[in-house]
C-alpha cells in the first residue's frame, strides 16, 4: 500500500489511491468498491501466507477471513477516521498467529500510517519498527521496503534528514530489487521532499523528475502529489509563475478523482504561496477550501494546519482578533489529538501574536513551549535511533543474553588466582604467537625476496636470449633473402662486363634479371627494415598496422587471415603497440612456416583494465612441453616480452588438434595509465 501524502508523503503498503481514474466519461467506482478490489489484489492472492497448525483447516480459513475482513475495513476508514481503524487493527492483530508475518506486518503498518496521518510520528515508528521485527523472520521485501519507507517519512518529518535518507535509500533498494517501478516513484517523491527542506533544489527536482519517469500516467494521485511538491519547490525557489501553475495542475488532477485528501493538502499548498507573495485574500480562500475538504473527510489535523495558515493570514494583516481566533482553533485540535507537532507550531504563532499585541511575557512563554517541544521531537528521534539498534539485534539478543548469564556465572565462581593463573598464561600464549607469527612473516618475506630475485635473473636471462635469437633471425634474413638477390644481381652484371660481344637481346635479358634481383633486394631490404621498427605504427597506430600486416599475408594467398579488433580507436604507448604488433606478427609467421594451417583467426580486445591478444589456427599444432622447453624460439620470445610488461601467455595446442595462444596485458601499471590512452 502507498499512500501518497503530499507534503507529508507517507509511504504504506496496500492502497496507493482512494479512487480509480474515470473510464468513458461518466461513471467512477464508489469507494468501498474500489477498497474491495484493491484488497482482492493485494491483500488475498499472491502472498505467502503462513498457516497455524490445527486441527480443523476449516476454523482456521474462517478466522483469516475474519482478520482479513477487520483489516479491510480498517482501511477503509483510514482517513476519515484513524481512531476506528485503530481498534479494528488492534482487533485483528490480537486474532493473528505469530507464524503469520505477512498480516502481522500489514497490521503494523496500517497502525503506524494512523498515527502518521496524524503526525504524530513518534508513535508511528513505534510500529513500524515492531513490524521490521516480523520482517527480519519473514521474507516479504515488498513489506519490508514499505516500513523502511514509511521511516524515511517519519525521520523526515521529525528533522533528521540523514536517518531518512538512510531508510529511502533501503527502500528504493528493494523496490529495485523486486522491480517495482509504482513503489520506486514514490520513494523518488519523498527525496525530492527531503532535498527541497535542505534548499537542494537541483537535487529535488532531479527526484521529482524520477518520479514523473517511473510513474504510470493512470496514476492520477500520484502525479498530483508531485505536481504539488513541485510547486512548493518552486515557491521557495522563487519561481512564482512555476508555482502556481504545479500547484493548480495539482488541484486539477485532485479535482478529477476526487481525492478530497489531496484537496485538502493542494488548497493549503496552494494558500502557502499565496501568502508568501502577499495575495491574502487569495490565501484566505484557499486555506478556507482547504479546511472544506479536510472537514469532508473528518481529518482533524488537516483542519488545524488550515486554520494556522489563516492565523498567518490574518496576522500579516494586522488582524490580530481573527488571527487569535484560528489560533485557538488549531490549538484545540492539537490537544485532541494529543499531537505534539501541531502544538508546537501553534505556540509559535500565538508567541507572533502576542508579540505585536505588547504582551511580552506571553509571547515569551509560548516561544519558549514552542522550543520545548520542538526539542521533545528531536530528542524522540534520537530515542527511535536507539530503538533501532535494538531492532538490528533483536534476532539474537535472546540467545547472547543466555550466553551471558552463563558466562556471568562461570566467572562467578572461580576464585582470584584462578583468574590470575589464566590471564598470565594467555598473556604468555599471546606473547608465544606474537613471537611466532614474526619469525613466520619474517621467513615468508626472505623466500619473497629469494623469489623475485630467481625471476628478475630468469627475466633477464631471457630478454638476452631473446635479443640474441633476434640478432640471429636478421642475420639469416640478410643471408638468405638480401645476400642471395645481390648475389645473383652481381653474377649478371659479371658477365655483362666479361662478354662485350653478346648479342643485345641477350644483353638486355641480363640486366633485366639483374634489375629484377636489384628490386627485390630493395623489397627485402625494406621488409626487414619494417620487421626491426614497423613505422606503421608510429603513423597509423595499431589498429591500421594490424589490417596492413593481415592484408599483406591474405595477398600472399599462403594462408586466409580473420582479424577482429575492439576498443583499439586511439593510440596506445609505443612500447604496448610494438609488443602487440611483434606478438601477432611472430604467431602469424609461425603458423604459416611450422603448422600447415589452412585459417588463422586473430582477436585484439581492448578494455580499461587490460588489453588481450587471442590468436587461434587449425594447423597440425605441438606438443607444449617440448616445444616450451627450448628457450630462445618465437614463443619464447613473445613471452619475454608479454612478461616485461607484468603480462601473461596462456597456450592450448595438441599435436592435430590446433592451436590457441591468448596474450593479455594489464593496462593499471604507472606506465600504462588510462588516461594516457
Amino acid at each position: 500500500m502507498i499512500i501518497f501524502l503530499k507534503n507529508i508523503a507517507v509511504s504504506d503498503p496496500l492502497v496507493k489511491s482512494w479512487f480509480f481514474k474515470k473510464q468513458g466519461a461518466k461513471y467512477a467506482l464508489s469507494i468501498k468498491l474500489i477498497f474491495a478490489l484493491i484488497l482482492a489484489m493485494f491483500i488475498f492472492p499472491g502472498e505467502a501466507l503462513l498457516q497455524p497448525q490445527a486441527e480443523k483447516p476449516s476454523e482456521v480459513t474462517k478466522e483469516i477471513s475474519v482478520i482479513d475482513s477487520l483489516l479491510a475495513k480498517g482501511l477503509t476508514v483510514l482517513y476519515t477516521d484513524p481512531q476506528k481503524t485503530r481498534n479494528l487493527v488492534t482487533e485483528a492483530l490480537a486474532l493473528t498467529n505469530s507464524t503469520d508475518t505477512v498480516r502481522i506486518m500489514r497490521a503494523y503498518i496500517f497502525l503506524g500510517a494512523t498515527y502518521q496521518l496524524q503526525a504524530s510520528y513518534d508513535k508511528g515508528m513505534e510500529y513500524f519498527f515492531e513490524g521490521l521485527k516480523y520482517a527480519r523472520k519473514g521474507e516479504n521485501m515488498l513489506l519490508t521496503a514499505h516500513l523502511y519507507n514509511n521511516l524515511g517519512a517519519s525521520y523526515l518529518k521529525m528533522g533528521n534528514h540523514k536517518d531518512a535518507l538512510m531508510y529511502y535509500m533501503k527502500a528504493n533498494r528493494i523496490y529495485n530489487n523486486i522491480g517495482s517501478n509504482r513503489h520506486m516513484a514514490a520513494t523518488h517523491n519523498n527525496i525530492g521532499l527531503l532535498y527541497m527542506e535542505l534548499s537542494n533544489y537541483d537535487m529535488a527536482l532531479a527526484h521529482f523528475k524520477e518520479t514523473f519517469r517511473r510513474r504510470a500516467k493512470a496514476d492520477s494521485i500520484g502525479m498530483a502529489a508531485t505536481y504539488s511538491n513541485l510547486g512548493t519547490t518552486f515557491s521557495q525557489m522563487g519561481q512564482i509563475d512555476s508555482a502556481f501553475y504545479y500547484h493548480q495542475l495539482s488541484i486539477s488532477l485532485d479535482l478529477a478523482t476526487d481525492n478530497k485528501y489531496g484537496l485538502a493538502v493542494g488548497y493549503e499548498s496552494l494558500a502557502n504561496t499565496y501568502l508568501e507573495t502577499g495575495q491574502y485574500d487569495k490565501a484566505i480562500a484557499n486555506y478556507l477550501l482547504s479546511k472544506r475538504a479536510s472537514n469532508e473527510i473528518n481529518h482533524s489535523f488537516q483542519m488545524g494546519l488550515a486554520d494556522l495558515g489563516l492565523s498567518k493570514t490574518y496576522l500579516a494583516l494586522g488582524n490580530t482578533n481573527k488571527a487569535l481566533l484560528f489560533t485557538d482553533s488549531a490549538f484545540r485540535i492539537a490537544e485532541s489529538l494529543d499531537n505534539i507537532k501541531l502544538s508546537q507550531e501553534t505556540h509559535a504563532v500565538y508567541s507572533q501574536i502576542f508579540k505585536n499585541n505588547n504582551d511580552y511575557k506571553k509571547a515569551f512563554d509560548n516561544y519558549q513551549t514552542s522550543v520545548n517541544l520542538r526539542d521533545s521531537l528531536i530528542n524522540q528521534a534520537k530515542l527511535h535511533q536507539i530503538y533501532n539498534l535494538e531492532i538490528d539485534e533483536l534476532s539474537m539478543a535472546a540467545e547472547i543474553q543466555k550466553l551471558e548469564i552463563q558466562r556471568q556465572e562461570l566467572l562467578l565462581s572461580k576464585k582470584n588466582n584462578i583468574i590470575y593463573f589464566i590471564i598470565a598464561a594467555f598473556a604468555l600464549i599471546l606473547a608465544g604467537v606474537y613471537l611466532l607469527y614474526k619469525n613466520l612473516n619474517h621467513i615468508r618475506n626472505a623466500n619473497h625476496q629469494k623469489a623475485i630475485l630467481s625471476l628478475n635473473e630468469k627475466k633477464s636471462r631471457a630478454a638476452t636470449e631473446a635479443e640474441i635469437q633476434e640478432r640471429k633471425r636478421i642475420g639469416q634474413d640478410l643471408h638468405d633473402g638480401l645476400g642471395q638477390m645481390l648475389s645473383v644481381a652481381r653474377l649478371n652484371i659479371s658477365v655483362l662486363q666479361q662478354r662485350p660481344e653478346l648479342s643485345g637481346q641477350v644483353k638486355k635479358e641480363l640486366l633485366d634479371v639483374a634489375l629484377n634481383s636489384v628490386d627485390g633486394a630493395f623489397f627485402e631490404l625494406r621488409n626487414i627494415s619494417h620487421n626491426l621498427a614497423p613505422s606503421v605504427l608510429s603513423s597509423k597506430g595499431l589498429a591500421k598496422g594490424m589490417k596492413e600486416m593481415v592484408d599483406q599475408v591474405n595477398q600472399s594467398k599462403q594462408i586466409n587471415v580473420q582479424l577482429e579488433m575492439y576498443g583499439l580507436s586511439g593510440t596506445l604507448d609505443e612500447i604496448l603497440e610494438n609488443t602487440i604488433y611483434r606478438a601477432a606478427q611472430e604467431l602469424m609467421s609461425n603458423t604459416i612456416k611450422h603448422s600447415q594451417a589452412k585459417n588463422f583467426d586473430l582477436q585484439i580486445i581492448k578494455s580499461d583494465e587490460e588489453i588481450t591478444l587471442m590468436a587461434e589456427d587449425d594447423g597440425n599444432g605441438f606438443d607444449i612441453n617440448k616445444t616450451l622447453i627450448s628457450n630462445g624460439g618465437g614463443l619464447s620470445n613473445i613471452r619475454s616480452r608479454v612478461e616485461n610488461l607484468k603480462g601473461n601467455v596462456f597456450i592450448d595446442s595438441k599435436v592435430q588438434r590446433g592451436t590457441i595462444v591468448t596474450i593479455v596485458i594489464p593496462l593499471t601499471e604507472p606506465y600504462y595509465d588510462k588516461a594516457s590512452h
